[in-house]
């Protein structure tokens, strides 16, 4: 069969096209093309230079037959591994070893936060017939595990701890946001809203936004605790909002993304997805990345909103997608494995199965090379490491 002359000329300039381009390729873009992955788990043409993208080995498991009750903190080499019997594990990252143990007392109800010296410890107290009898922040020693302080509340908190400048800011079920000092747990102000406050607060240098169940993104002076604007959208807010120099971003229990104005509270755009949104919004270059309840991670525009690309999941999402370079890692609540997609069109280039009867039961860490994950049955860490002939690994640095 005889090959048509415009179809041998397209050839030829297409070849042309790719050996100039090879013949200019600067050390830097030939550094990056070498440490370019293509793992063997990726979809047909997705190729990453991020580490998530990179095969992952578990190194070693801490199991526990007491289920973690909220998602391990990374803290330089430490890990610190809450669980629900009101037990806090302090462990090696690297190798998993035992730091410490502590029981502070209470059902611990929120992440740990950490400051230079002491993590902080919300509890919650129930009294004998079950019903909430208030709570407890401590102040534990990060070297020790022992206990420097204990301030109590008459009302359990909400929402994970945000630690800046001194000082602790928290929502809890009292319907109230709280900013309290870091030294001693007092109450330096609060804002009240009308209902609980769930989400963590995104603290920048002058002003504090948090969401709450009434439906409401607030804008408060970190200072002073004084409304600075606040938006109404149609759902609970619970997760963090996210935000760039111009706008706050945040998800909605109604569906919808909101892209809000930074000084004036005026809406941007907003973006409906097919359910509630928990998980934080994540900005990535000009687009941000949503993970929603309908099982959808979507990309979309950063300064209109509208879709790039979506990929569907086999479970709900609630753990913001977690991005390394040009690619960002999902992990489906209950579900048995993290995917990774690229960033700029959602082609899938990695996935990491968990072993069976392990499910994820909070939101994952990815710091380094290590990938923490907290499971049904305890915590796993896993290593990202390129096969041992990969072309990168010639690459002098």
């Amino acid at each position: 069969m005889r090959i048509p002359a415009l179809i041998i000329a397209a050839l030829l300039l297409s070849f042309s096209a790719r050996a100039f381009a090879q013949s200019n390729e600067t050390p830097a873009q030939a550094k990056q093309n070498k440490a370019a992955t293509t793992n063997p788990l990726a979809e047909p043409g997705a190729v990453s230079t991020s580490r998530l993208a990179l095969p992952f080995k578990r190194v070693w498991q801490h199991l526990t037959d007491d289920a973690l009750a909220v998602p391990p903190t990374l803290d330089g080499a430490r890990i610190y591994l809450p669980l629900t019997g009101g037990r806090v594990f302090c462990l090696d990252r690297d190798t998993g070893t035992l730091l410490w143990s502590a029981e502070p007392g209470g059902l611990i109800s929120a992440p740990i936060a950490a400051s230079d010296q002491v993590i902080y410890v919300v509890t919650r107290k129930l009294a004998a017939d079950g019903s909430e009898a208030g709570a407890s922040l401590l102040a534990v020693d990060k070297t020790t595990g022992l206990t420097a302080w204990v301030k109590d509340y008459p009302r359990a908190f909400a929402s994970p701890l945000a630690v800046s400048n001194g000082r602790l800011y928290v929502g809890s079920t009292d319907g109230a946001f709280y900013a309290l000092d870091a030294r001693d747990g007092n109450t330096v102000w609060k804002v009240a809203t009308q209902d609980v406050v769930r989400g963590a607060a995104l603290v920048t240098a002058n002003v504090v936004a948090f969401g709450s169940d009434d439906g409401a993104l607030r804008v408060v002076e970190a200072e002073t605790g004084k409304l600075v604007w606040k938006l109404q959208t149609g759902g609970k807010i619970a997760g963090q909002p996210a935000s760039d120099e111009r706008a706050f971003y945040v998800g909605s229990g109604d569906g919808y993304v909101y892209a809000v104005e930074q000084a004036t509270g005026k809406l941007r755009w907003r973006s409906r997805t097919g359910a509630a949104i928990e998980a934080p919004p994540v900005i990535v270059g000009d687009r941000v990345l949503i993970a929603s309840f309908d099982n959808f991670v979507y990309a979309l525009a950063r300064t209109s909103g509208d879709r790039l690309w979506k990929r569907r999941l086999e479970n709900r999402i609630t753990a913001a997608p977690i991005v390394e370079g040009d690619a960002a890692m999902v992990a489906p609540l209950r579900g048995d494995y993290v995917a990774v997609f690229l960033n700029a069109n959602g082609r899938r280039v990695n996935l990491y199965q968990l072993d069976k009867d392990y499910e994820i039961v909070a939101a994952p860490i990815f710091a380094g090379d290590r990938l923490i994950l907290a499971t049904s049955r305890g915590l796993v860490v896993a290593t990202a490491s390129r096969p041992a002939d990969h072309p990168a690994n010639a690459i002098k640095k």
